[in-house]
């Protein structure tokens, strides 16, 4: 982009002779700053005194949408949410950037990132943000799943039952048992190679549906009965879950 385009922007929208900051700049104008940093001037403040102006001062205030747009821009940076000890080096290198403890004051860790699902809802440009953050939310849903069914078999004191994985040669069975280590006992008698146990899902009701939940999943690598062809991603599925 032409720099003298970009200075007759900065005159044209200058309010009783102060120029825009370079966020409000960027959403009237759409002027982005790659489209002038380390092209024309390395500081918006250089681009502000060549178009005749007194460089704005710095303030640490600031709105929601211009903290939630740095934190999205360092989470680009980062490829992920950053942290507050991400934040606070941030601020050491880039003055433009929010003070940690002004984030911390507005939001919690979770209310900052349903504030960026927002933000980046009503912004365009921020599709790989939301991916980021579609990650965690995910990851915190499943995280609070797994915390209800673990005090709810504490509340019951006993599962109803168990769903297990186990490994002989190189198939996988499914199974399920309302008493795991009779049954693991049993298996091992079954099998001429033995059987190594993967994982164990305690099930807080009806584990024979649980059971058949995972020969659903997996059906197109079933081999015989319970058996299956299992990859290591699908071994990975089954293993996330400790209750069900």
């Amino acid at each position: 982009m032409e720099k003298e385009r970009i200075l007759g922007e900065i005159r044209r929208t200058a309010t009783d002779g102060k120029p825009l900051g370079r966020d409000q700049f960027c959403t009237q104008t759409g002027i982005r700053e790659t489209d002038w940093q380390g092209k024309h001037w390395a500081r918006w403040s250089d681009a502000q005194i060549e178009a005749g102006f007194e460089p704005l001062a710095f303030t640490t205030k600031f709105d929601d949408e211009i903290v939630l747009m740095r934190i999205a821009e360092l989470a680009r940076k980062l490829g992920r949410i950053p942290t507050r000890p991400e934040m606070r080096m941030e601020r050491r290198t880039n003055q433009m950037f929010p003070n940690d403890s002004v984030i911390g004051r507005r939001w919690s860790r979770s209310e900052m990132v349903e504030a960026l699902v927002k933000f980046c809802e009503n912004n365009s440009g921020y599709n790989d943000i939301s991916m980021i953050l579609e990650s965690i939310q995910r990851t915190t849903k499943e995280s609070n799943i797994e915390t209800d069914q673990s005090a709810a078999v504490s509340k019951n004191k006993n599962p109803s039952g168990y769903v297990y994985l186990v490994k002989s040669g190189k198939l996988y069975k499914i199974g399920f048992s309302e008493n795991h280590w009779r049954r693991k006992s049993e298996l091992h008698k079954q099998t001429a190679e033995g059987i190594t146990e993967i994982h164990t899902i305690a099930a807080i009701d009806d584990a024979p549906g649980i059971e058949r939940y995972w020969h659903e999943r997996f059906k197109e690598k079933r081999q015989h009965g319970e058996w299956f062809d299992l990859s290591a991603e699908d071994i990975s599925a089954f293993k996330k879950r400790k209750f069900m």
